[in-house]
């Protein structure tokens, strides 16, 4: 009789979170670094559509679709670092609930 080995999904989970966590700490990918970086991001779109805003206002920009793709752009990224934010905050707020 032969047994073959349980497939448990969570441990499988676990094995590729362990995966991405070592190929961060070997890249020395630092999460502040990391934020910061992306939140500049941010503010570079935001302000790039505030200008291209202001550029299409004063009639420098015949092309409506930078304009719109600018924006869109800008809408987006801040849309993302909110959920994000939520979520680190969701993840936050879970492990204070947890009892030791």
């Amino acid at each position: 009789m032969n047994i073959s080995p349980l497939n448990n999904s969570i441990i499988q989970k676990d094995q590729k979170l362990i995966d991405v966590n070592n190929a961060i700490h070997d890249k020395g990918i630092n999460f502040q670094d990391l934020l910061v970086e992306n939140l500049q991001k941010v503010s570079d779109y935001q302000l790039n559509s505030e200008k291209m805003d202001t550029l299409f206002a004063l009639g420098e920009v015949d092309n409506i679709h930078d304009v719109t793709i600018a924006s869109m752009k800008a809408d987006l990224t801040i849309n993302l670092a909110v959920e994000v934010t939520n979520k680190v905050l969701s993840a936050y707020n879970e492990i204070m609930r947890l009892q030791l």
